[in-house]
């Protein structure tokens, strides 16, 4: 386990004149031995177009960003704009030998305070990193993210902007409508910067490195996004339902017994994301005569379990009404710290509306 964040030690690091040869050179991990703490990296450019920005490792245990990052930025460009890097929560992609913990017992969720008035060495990091993105007058920001189950790459958006749209088509046409409100970078963002994340499958595979890099070059080489009309089709989902394991339960994934067990997930759950199931959907298993497992809460808060779940008389636990999941999770950590799955809803098409 790495350190933990102590009176000497910076909360964050902010380097304006960008990556020196040596540090760009480095592999992932060594790099981050030596940031050791959540770093802003301005890499100049010729500054005729407004500065363009981008995340990764708000998770500890999300590594592509940072190794697609590298990738890209190996090859020196000369850009139009100044170019912003955040490297996120590097104390927990450090510790226990590296991309282990999504964060670390003893923090916050980077993911989960841009804008959050609590006192913790994650939030006066990312309320300075935030200042230093919003004195830049930023045109956009990509964050770049990996999830922990079997889920196709998509982009995520939280307006209905036809710029956000297109600067997410980008990467990909599968795109998810994010209104939850539970203080991520994107959502930070005020109205005249687009503000998107990029789920670019698990962590570790190249495809997925591969899917990352592309999506920034291509990022980084429109000169104009478009924000007139939403320039490809897209697959839209949205109206999300959060799906918590209750509080206190022992549970895990596959073939276990629910002897042993307060609830089972379903072995392979994970591979009906962003996949059309109907009702009587099973997601897991609980001892016969047991209470649901599961809680569901609209993006305001409300409890709609009894909407969207249901437990029959033989311990199944099913969906109650055509859905979508996404976002499901294959690991009891992940699970626990934030959610199981989610549920999803077809939208329409964006119009274009632009941006005012």
């Amino acid at each position: 386990m790495s350190p933990p964040h102590t009176a000497d030690t910076p909360a964050y690091r902010y380097l304006p004149d960008g990556f020196d040869d040596d540090l760009v050179g480095l592999q992932p991990l060594a790099l981050l031995d030596e940031l050791q703490v959540p770093t802003l990296v301005r890499i100049p450019g010729s500054g005729r177009q407004p500065p363009r920005a981008v995340a990764c490792l708000l998770h500890g245990d999300e590594s592509t960003g940072l190794a697609a990052v590298l990738a890209v930025l190996r090859r020196p460009v000369q850009r139009r704009f100044d170019l912003y890097v955040l490297i996120g929560n590097v104390r927990a992609a450090r510790a226990d030998g590296g991309f282990v913990h999504r964060f670390l017992d003893d923090q916050q969720d980077f993911n989960r305070i841009w804008g959050l008035e609590v006192d913790s060495a994650e939030t006066e990091a990312a309320a300075a990193i935030h200042g230093h993105l919003m004195d830049a007058g930023l045109e956009a920001v990509v964050d770049i993210h990996n999830n922990t189950g079997d889920n196709p790459f998509y982009a995520i958006v939280t307006t209905d902007d036809p710029r956000d749209y297109n600067i997410a088509t980008l990467f990909t046409t599968t795109v998810l409508r994010w209104d939850l409100l539970v203080n991520t970078l994107m959502e930070s963002m005020p109205r005249d910067v687009s503000g998107i994340a990029v789920e670019c499958g698990l962590p570790g595979l190249p495809e997925s490195r591969a899917f990352a890099i592309d999506g920034l070059r291509r990022f980084l080489g429109t000169r104009r996004f478009r924000d007139d009309r939403v320039r490809f089709d897209v697959d839209v989902l949205g109206n999300l339902i959060k799906v918590k394991v209750r509080p206190g339960l022992r549970f895990t994934f596959g073939s276990a017994d629910t002897h042993d067990h307060d609830f089972v997930v379903a072995d392979r759950a994970d591979t009906i994301n962003f996949v059309d199931v109907p009702a009587g959907h099973v997601l897991g298993r609980v001892p016969p005569g047991d209470p649901l497992p599961l809680v569901a809460l609209h993006p305001r808060g409300q409890d709609v379990t009894e909407d969207h779940l249901a437990v029959t008389d033989d311990g199944r636990v099913v969906l109650t009404h055509d859905t979508t999941p996404v976002m499901m999770t294959r690991t009891v950590a992940a699970a626990r710290k934030d959610v199981l799955l989610y549920l999803s809803d077809h939208l329409p098409p964006p119009t274009a509306v632009p941006r005012t």
